[in-house]
């Protein structure tokens, strides 16, 4: 894997490789408070380029479990590796083609498919978001009194979310 590099260079891959490790060791989770540590042993960085980071984790769970934590992930990077400078992640299952330096796809395609994949999931979203009560049915049949305490709670629910309930 290191054919071909300088000695600084292989020493500088082989430090961020310990800083992965280190830095999802770092996570701890009221739930589980291993998470890091099975994070760690389930996930593996691939190839680096462009300021893109290729981990591969063995399951879909890991890499959104990865996802959840990529802020973090991000700001450990720039804090412990400083010379490697990563802007984002990507992931792949272990198994999968796929890899930053020989992308198939240019990025004006890449842009492309992830717009429409986003326009896809947009449209999933507001398919499956309750709809403004002027405009559903609800809205023509009388509201039942609801407890202060649920109003209170639907409220604040909203808010979080920035959704009017």
């Amino acid at each position: 894997m290191f054919e071909g590099l300088e000695s600084p260079d292989a020493r500088r891959a082989g430090d961020i490789f310990a800083v992965w490790r280190k830095i999802l060791l770092g996570i701890k989770s009221t739930v589980n408070p291993n998470e890091g540590a099975n994070l760690a042993a389930h996930s593996r960085i691939v190839d680096i380029k462009s300021g893109v980071l290729l981990v591969e984790a063995d399951h879909p769970g890991w890499i959104e479990l990865l996802q959840l934590r990529k802020n973090y992930i991000l700001k450990g990077l720039a804090m412990y590796a400083k010379d490697v400078p990563v802007q984002t992640l990507a992931f792949r299952v272990a198994g999968k083609r796929g890899n930053v330096t020989g992308s198939s796809y240019s990025i004006e395609e890449a842009r492309g498919l992830a717009e429409s994949r986003l326009d896809r999931e947009e449209a999933a979203l507001a398919k499956a978001m309750p709809r403004a009560p002027a405009e559903s049915k609800a809205a023509s049949r009388p509201q039942e009194e609801m407890a202060p305490e649920l109003s209170q709670a639907l409220a604040a629910l909203g808010r979080d979310m920035g959704v009017p309930l």
